[in-house]
Order: structure tokens, then C-alpha cells, then sequence
């Protein structure tokens, strides 16, 4: 009931009168704190100081912890059971679509991280399967660029196929230009610079510049596959993997 009832103040009331009502239902609002007409979810709020949430937003997940003077744009989608977690200064822009599946499908807990003064532009997509992290004074620019933090794996012949998840972790001091995907359990060390449209299949731990590269074929076969994983003993509605 309580998050309904947030939901209804933030759609419907300006910040100046929706801040000591949240605080009546247990959330933390700061100083100078603005939020537009948005539809919030999350079970718990808690917002610092001179905070800005704008217009237009679908935020229906777990819990918000936004730390003073970050941003989150207008028109983002943010659903499902995971934390998001904004250090001091960072920001989510515009447009951008970043979801989870329900408990079950996946497990655990999941947490986007921002750390200070990293930021997420436009119009990009993150899933949140598994937890994807950001060090701090990193940027994910431009444009369309996807994080994907599982995949699939087919068998040769007939039905059986295996999913596999990785979290997905970016240092400090990186750049990531338009357009990139991200496959799952990435390592991105610090002071790294990736080129737009790269596809992201290994751990990047040399500090440079990084670009795309050609289409290979690579050698495997299922068993060698699931020999690399380690198997996640729940009861899942599908056969789920972790890398190690």
C-alpha cells in the first residue's frame, strides 16, 4: 500500500508539497530536491540534496538511493526487482530502458551503480539480470548502446539450451562510445576508452583505446561450454549458469 500511495503523490503533486509527505511514509527527501510528475514505485526512497528527477518517468523497482546533486532526465523506463544506487553527481538522461525479470526467472538481488559524477546518457538499454557497476568519472555516451548481463547458449540438436549470467563491472575514468553491446561478465579496468559500435565479448584490463573488431568463428561445442560455468542450484524456470 505504501508504494501505491507514493505513486499517487509523486504523479499528482509538485515537489514543494510532495516532499514532507514522502517523509510522512518513511522515505528520506533532502534539500531543494525536485521531482516532476512521474509514476514511482520503489519501496524505499531515499533522495539527498539538491536532487532532480524530471518529468514523465516509469520507475517501478525495488529501491532509490540517489546521493546529493544527481539527476535522472525524463521519459526513462526503469522496471523491475533491482536497487539503483546514484553517487554524487551522476545521472541517468533521457530515454533510457533499463529492466529486470521477475524473481524466479531471475534471483538474488540485481543493483545498477553510478558511481560521482558518471553518467548515462540517451536512449540506451540495460539489463539487469545480474548487477551492472560503474566506477566513478565514467560516461556511457551517445546513443543506443546495450549492456546485456545474460545470454544463451543452444545445445546442437534439439531443445535443450542453457542461460548464462555475468554482472557486468566498469572502472573509473572510462569511456564508452554510441552504439556498443556489452555481452554478460565483462570487466572493464580503469582508464579505458571504447569506439563506437564495439561489441564487447572479453574483459578489457590494458588502459587505452579499444575498437570494434571483425567477425571470427570460434570453436566450441556445448559440454565444453558448460564446463567453463558454474551452475545455479535454484529452482529457476529455465537451467541458468554463472560465469566463474
Amino acid at each position: 500500500m505504501k508504494k501505491y500511495i507514493t505513486c499517487i503523490f509523486v504523479l499528482f503533486l509538485p515537489s514543494i508539497v510532495l516532499r514532507p509527505l514522502l517523509r510522512l511514509l518513511g522515505h528520506k527527501i533532502g534539500k531543494k530536491s525536485k521531482i516532476g510528475f512521474s509514476v514511482i514505485t520503489s519501496c524505499t526512497i531515499v533522495i539527498g540534496d539538491e536532487v532532480r528527477i524530471g518529468h514523465f518517468n516509469l520507475i517501478l523497482n525495488q529501491s532509490i538511493h540517489l546521493s546529493n546533486k544527481s539527476v535522472i532526465g525524463y521519459l526513462n523506463i526503469f522496471k523491475g526487482p533491482f536497487l539503483l544506487n546514484l553517487e554524487e553527481r551522476s545521472a541517468i538522461g533521457n530515454k533510457n530502458y533499463i529492466t529486470r525479470g521477475f524473481i524466479g526467472l531471475t534471483y538474488g538481488s540485481s543493483v545498477l551503480r553510478l558511481g560521482k559524477v558518471t553518467k548515462i546518457t540517451t536512449g540506451h538499454h540495460l539489463d539487469l539480470t545480474r548487477n551492472i557497476k560503474f566506477g566513478d568519472y565514467s560516461i556511457l555516451a551517445g546513443i543506443r548502446s546495450q549492456m546485456w548481463t545474460h545470454g544463451y547458449y543452444h545445445a546442437d540438436k534439439g531443445e535443450e539450451r542453457i542461460r548464462i549470467d555475468g554482472d557486468i563491472s566498469i572502472g573509473n575514468n572510462v569511456y564508452i562510445g554510441s552504439g556498443c553491446v556489452f555481452n554478460p561478465g565483462i570487466n572493464v579496468s580503469d582508464a579505458i576508452h571504447i569506439g563506437g559500435g564495439s561489441v564487447i565479448s572479453k574483459s578489457l584490463d590494458r588502459p587505452g583505446m579499444y575498437v570494434g573488431q571483425g567477425l571470427r568463428h570460434i570453436e566450441q561445442s556445448f559440454d565444453n561450454i558448460k564446463s567453463k560455468l558454474n551452475k545455479v542450484d535454484m529452482d529457476l524456470v529455465e537451467t541458468v549458469y554463472e560465469k566463474k
